[in-house]
């Protein structure tokens, strides 16, 4: 899933203009500024403590109507955020803060984008099982339910938190989060 999102993207075009290229040139000649054709990439440049991740879930299918897409997405019990971080962060934070467990999924139940319901999974770490949280009922529940649920939001908590470029133990703290929006289509 952050594959996809953090991929390089070839620009269409020859209408970037290379700083490197263009100031060599500028100090030798008068020539022109030569246009080129670029790549972008988006990475994750400073990791949260409580990762968000928002998929996808409704397309345009008319004029002003929206429709679910209801096709199931794995998704990983532990996550590491390496492969998907700037190499600024990479250098800079010890390996085990790139690990992520999963700590609660949303799920949307209904067909429009106007109307349904939203239940969660959220994870127990004191008792150490999942529970299923529908309005005023509460149903514990296994992680294999959990990976099944046609997901809407995940959220990963930091398997270890970093303070000043150190790791330190998870602690409870106030979430951030980051939000990408990732196609939900397999």
């Amino acid at each position: 899933m952050l594959a996809k999102f953090t991929e390089t993207e070839a620009l269409e075009g020859k209408i970037y203009a290379c700083e490197q290229c263009n100031t060599k040139r500028r100090k030798f000649s008068a020539k022109p500024v030569i246009l080129t054709e670029a790549q972008k990439q988006l990475m994750v440049c400073q990791l949260p403590q409580v990762l968000r991740l928002h998929l996808k879930r409704f397309r345009w299918s008319g004029r002003n109507h929206r429709e679910k897409i209801g096709v199931h997405v794995s998704f990983d019990q532990i996550l590491n955020m390496e492969p998907y971080s700037c190499r600024e962060s990479t250098s800079l934070l010890k390996p085990e803060c790139f690990v992520y467990e999963l700590s609660a999924v949303v799920m949307h139940h209904g067909k429009g984008f106007g109307s349904g319901h939203y239940t969660a999974y959220c994870y127990n770490p004191g008792g150490g099982f999942w529970v299923h949280c529908n309005d005023s009922k509460l149903a514990i529940c296994t992680v294999e339910e959990v990976c099944k649920t046609q997901a809407y939001i995940l959220f990963y908590s930091q398997r270890v938190l970093q303070e000043n470029g150190h790791s330190i133990n998870r602690i409870s703290c106030p979430s951030t989060s980051i939000t990408t929006s990732t196609p939900a289509a397999p």
